[in-house]
């Protein structure tokens, strides 16, 4: 992380000028709230994060910049909340990385299926050169990272069958995240990939218009969606960060001392999210289990990870950036 904090105070305080948000707005003295959003509860680690960076800001900025959570889809789903952002009518969110792809396409490839090996490959791939060629991405399109928090895997959930194969995945309406490549990712896994705002996954499996699901234990568990949730298949596909990302709009209207305070509360809260994310997903899965979920570990899953490979050189050839050879090699 202290790599890509160096290029984030670099880019965000030295160099970075947008004429939509800059002018006479830069730099504002008064007081101003800023509102951060997600689709997650606040008994989430992101969220305890996100508590974290709000109470620093506040202080280290002596009341001058406040920061109000509204947590659980309470300004819009994944996608309402990530156009919010890019137009200014929200400050700033965490979300899956993927959802950012409507505006940002190179930033699908981070939920490409079995991308990642382990999450400190993830870390080294977000603070190097693959990290770099999104924040410049970003930053084009008016979207301000300020880190990673990490999401942990993604596993299969269901309430029809446990999943040790692509053949059990037949004919199960899976609900994912509205992007194309993880529509993609869950199809070619053997599904019907069926996309969703997660605010209307817990109706849909209680209404049996979805069989299941994917995400991680810990949001299973935060969301209670385990009231509705029979099986977990531990596939762990997507190993996708959540970026934390402010409106270029409100970034332009913040002094130059807020934005510093505003990158080093974020590096803080991202280290803190991190931090507690394995101790928080132990007890998610000691209490969906004492709730009757039942979890397994899945016997076939290189069938998974052939049936998806293929997506890597496809996006690769449709890019044609470095971004996913970038990412390979900070696994060796």
């Amino acid at each position: 992380m202290k790599k890509l904090s160096v290029i984030l105070v670099l880019l965000f305080i030295g160099a970075f000028v947008f004429a939509n948000g800059q002018g006479e707005n830069s730099g504002a003295k008064g007081p101003i709230t800023l509102r951060v959003t997600n689709t997650l509860t606040m008994d989430h680690p992101m969220n305890m994060a996100l508590k974290q960076f709000a109470d620093g800001v506040t202080e280290r900025t002596e009341g001058q910049v406040a920061v109000e959570l509204f947590p659980n889809s309470q300004l819009g789903g994944n996608e309402e909340m990530v156009e919010g952002v890019q137009l200014g009518t929200i400050d700033m969110c965490n979300q899956f990385a993927g959802a950012f792809a409507n505006y940002v396409p190179e930033m699908e490839v981070l939920a490409l299926a079995f991308l990642f090996q382990s999450e400190d490959h993830l870390y080294t791939a977000l603070n190097g050169k693959a990290g770099d060629i999104l924040a410049d991405a970003l930053l084009k399109k008016g979207f301000m990272p300020l880190g990673y928090f990490y999401g942990g895997s993604r596993s299969l959930m269901n309430n029809v069958r446990p999943v040790n194969s692509p053949v059990d995945l037949n004919g199960l309406k899976i609900r994912t995240i509205p992007t194309n490549i993880t529509l993609e990712g869950i199809n070619r896994m053997g599904a019907i990939a069926t996309p969703m705002s997660q605010a209307d996954v817990y109706s849909a499996l209680e209404q049996g218009v979805l069989d299941g699901w994917e995400n991680s234990p810990i949001t299973l568990y935060t969301l209670k969606l385990h009231e509705v949730t029979k099986y977990v298949s531990l596939t762990r596909h997507f190993m996708t960060p959540d970026l934390f990302a402010i409106s270029a709009k409100t970034w332009g209207k913040l002094s130059e001392d807020h934005k510093k305070i505003i990158v080093e509360e974020a590096k803080k809260a991202v280290e803190y999210e991190r931090s507690i994310w394995a101790e928080n997903t132990q007890q998610a899965m000691t209490a969906l289990k004492a709730e009757g979920v039942e979890f397994n570990d899945v016997a076939d899953l290189d069938a998974f990870r052939k049936a998806t490979s293929s997506l890597w050189e496809e996006y690769e050839e449709k890019y044609n950036n470095g971004l996913i050879e970038a990412v390979l090699s900070a696994a060796k």
